[in-house]
């Protein structure tokens, strides 16, 4: 035993307390009670220094939303007796299912199972089949010590979930009568348990709750134009869409709308998302780009490809990123055809064509240069689509007439008669920023002249 036991508080009673809807539209209480809620808590004294980045929170909160449980809190500890317990106590006493993850391994600063036994009265044993696998993996190699053997122990009479990456197994155990699941930290062995078995286990338990709605949702991605002027768009979009939240994200260079509906019936709420889903595009056109999972240069990428168009880049400031984002896709070969970096004035001349009284009369940041540039790109690589880019991306080398994060754009499009197409942009921000959103701005451009026929 670890010290004295603590006095667990029993969270299920008047069931689950009611709970603040958020931003919503509508009557919402009437269709988003019952929802499950988890709690996701990590453990490990190098997350609280910041020495690691918790990825295994996030990944579980992914999986736990498309299986449409609701994770409602994210905590961290340390590798403390009293931290632990003390995380794991209050976890249980507000959420519905517990997922932890770390302290599991070996050595003694491990002490998950220690305190999670005796937070419901057991004793840490062995896990057989774990202890196994252990034996198989070590045989011939180095012998099975009682170090090692203190990962694969687990609390008497917990539910034991295998761990099929690694040696520590997963397991379950009821505190105050909410399931809290534990898991190893190592994220390839947390993802393997959850894969294998968690996930139906989880659905079983949100599935045992009777009362959870369906939960409808999308996600929507937007390019050139910032959170505030997204929100701007949408005010009123949810206003008496019953069960409905929206959500922001800021996903530099985009920005990402997110709207959740809640409905006992399935159809139902998937019919209000659908009716959201067309008001919202009206509103956001032309830079909504795009929904689902896939960011612009894989939107951008995808259509290139499908619309069967060949396409090259030529490059100032942004050095090759364009070509990098292009190129980001599996596939992309069947589109792009190559790239030129000109960054120095004399290579835009000799690789491009670029003619020097062009360089002398507006210089290298100018309307007549990229549409140059990306005329001798079209020209050597025989494509269809050639874009290009030159600017000032800071944080020096600015002018009165060409301040820093001045960015010319041009997109030729061989497959017509029309005139090149160019966009002089003033971007805010650091020189990273400056050259991410010169690239993905030329991305943008040729998404648009490949969908739309047209040029952006």
């Amino acid at each position: 035993m670890i010290g004295s036991k603590v006095a667990i508080r029993q969270p299920r009673a008047a069931a689950l307390r009611a709970r603040p809807s958020g931003r919503c539209g509508g009557v919402v209480g009437a269709v988003a009670s019952g929802a499950v809620y988890a709690e996701i808590l990590t453990i490990g004294d190098e997350l609280c220094r910041g020495e690691i980045v918790d990825t295994n929170s996030s990944w579980l909160a992914a999986q736990l939303w498309e299986r449409d449980v609701t994770v409602r809190w994210m905590t961290s500890c340390r590798d403390e007796v009293d931290d632990i317990r003390r995380a794991v106590t209050e976890a249980a006493a507000r959420a519905d299912v517990v997922l932890c993850s770390g302290g599991l391994g070996p050595t003694e600063d491990d002490l998950t199972v220690d305190v999670v036994s005796e937070l419901v009265g057991a004793t840490p044993v062995i896990d057989e089949p774990a202890r196994q696998r252990m034996e198989q993996r070590f045989a011939g190699r180095i012998p099975v010590t009682p170090i090692q053997l203190r990962q694969v122990r687990v609390p008497s009479g917990a539910r034991v979930h295998g761990n099929p990456a690694g040696l520590a197994p997963g397991f379950e155990v009821a505190v105050g009568g909410v399931p809290v699941i534990c898991l190893p930290g190592v994220p390839r062995e947390l993802h393997a348990i959850f894969e294998s078995a968690l996930a139906e286990r989880l659905v079983a338990l949100r599935d045992a709750r009777g009362t959870a709605p369906a939960i409808a949702r999308r996600i929507w991605r937007v390019f050139g134009r910032g959170e505030s002027q997204v929100a701007q768009a949408c005010a009123g979009l949810i206003d008496g869409v019953a069960g409905a939240t929206i959500h922001y994200q800021v996903k530099f260079p985009e920005v990402l709308v997110k709207i959740v509906i809640r409905d006992r019936d399935r159809a139902a709420a998937q019919d209000r998302l659908a009716a959201v889903d067309r008001d919202l595009r009206s509103r956001l056109a032309p830079h909504l780009y795009g929904d689902g999972d896939d960011p612009l240069p894989e939107v951008t990428t995808h259509a290139l490809v499908a619309a069967g168009v060949s396409v090259a880049t030529a490059e100032s400031c942004t050095a090759g990123m364009v070509g990098q984002l292009v190129t980001r896709a599996a596939g992309a070969s069947a589109s792009y055809r190559g790239g030129v970096i000109a960054y120095a004035n004399e290579e835009k001349i000799r690789l491009l064509g670029v003619r020097p009284e062009t360089l002398v009369e507006h210089g290298a940041v100018s309307e007549a240069c990229v549409i140059e540039m990306a005329a001798g790109a079209a020209e050597r690589f025989g494509v269809d689509l050639a874009v290009a880019v030159s600017g000032v991306a800071g944080p020096t080398g600015g002018t009165p007439d060409k301040p820093v994060g001045t960015v010319w754009l041009a997109l030729v499009d061989r497959r017509g008669s029309g005139p090149p197409v160019t966009r002089r942009i003033q971007f805010p921000g650091t020189r990273d920023d400056v050259r991410t959103l010169a690239a993905w701005w030329a991305l943008s451009m040729l998404r648009v002249a490949v969908l739309e026929g047209g040029h952006g």
